[in-house]
């Protein structure tokens, strides 16, 4: 049932084409920044700028978190109100706009190790090329990037702030009464 409830939410995430790309590219882009601060974080050994910045990241991370789940339960209270007139509860409706929040943030996540993982090909090549061309090697041990430790923390802070825009959704979802879905029906 929660797989097929999860199938279900990521085809309804497609077709909100705008909304979805939107914030995909946005938690892609705060992933990589927070991943970005703890890397600087862990090198500086302190306080600073970077410790500044992470905050700032986890600041506007939550709240995206609470206004994407804000935005898919406003947008969709018609549909969540027709799928309660047919007998589906607020569980099962619940579960849906989960798998709206969670595959959005993974989807982030997934671009975020993707961007990596071809920035460190072309950069490692680029600089192998001009070494080779200099007549010295290169030490692969100097590529400037992004460790996938602080990406695989950063994703699970992510994840934890999701958490708190699906009980936020939860609550939202509980106060959808069914009669909204039927107001237009003797207009």
């Amino acid at each position: 049932m929660a797989f097929r409830l999860f199938k279900k939410a990521v085809v309804m995430v497609l077709r909100e084409k705008k909304q979805f790309t939107v914030f995909c590219l946005m938690y892609t882009v705060l992933i990589f920044w927070t991943s970005f601060s703890i890397e600087l974080i862990i090198e500086s050994g302190g306080l600073g700028m970077a410790s500044a910045s992470f905050f700032i990241a986890l600041g506007v991370g939550i709240f995206l978190s609470l206004l994407y789940g804000w935005i898919i339960v406003r947008r969709n209270s018609k549909i969540i109100a027709t799928l309660k007139c047919i007998g589906w509860t607020n569980g099962d409706i619940n579960s849906l706009v989960s798998g709206f929040i969670l595959f959005t943030t993974i989807l982030g996540f997934i671009l975020v190790i993707e961007v990596l993982f071809h920035y460190a090909a072309i950069v490692g090549y680029l600089e192998a090329a001009a070494a080779a061309l200099n007549g010295s090697t290169y030490d692969i041990a100097e590529l400037p990037l992004v460790s996938l430790l602080p990406v695989v923390v950063t994703f699970i802070i992510f994840l934890s702030f999701q958490i708190i825009a699906i009980l936020l959704a939860n609550r939202k979802i509980l106060k959808v009464r069914p009669i909204i879905a039927l107001k237009r029906v003797g207009e």
